[in-house]
């Protein structure tokens, strides 16, 4: 079976059965399209007013978590030095 033959069997079937199992369905394409939004909802902004879905996020945390690192002892004698 291809892909338009199960979409027009799936059609077929969701015409013909009842309101519990129309309920389910409905429930079912809900989470799967809240998924959706939900990653492109706005989660952050950058510092200068950008703003950012979650999807955008978590790259720039995966960007971040790439640089260079310093102690906070390596940072209190940075400071100490300006």
């Amino acid at each position: 079976m291809n892909l338009e033959e199960k979409r027009q069997a799936l059609a077929k079937w969701i015409l013909e059965t009842d309101e519990n199992v129309l309920n389910e369905v409905e429930a079912v394409y809900n989470v799967h399209c809240k998924k959706e939004e939900k990653n492109k909802e706005i989660v952050a902004y950058t510092v200068d007013g950008k703003a950012l879905t979650k999807e955008m996020y978590i790259e720039k945390v995966k960007e971040a978590e790439k640089g260079t690192f310093i102690s906070s002892k390596q940072l209190q004698k940075k400071i100490l030095s300006w």
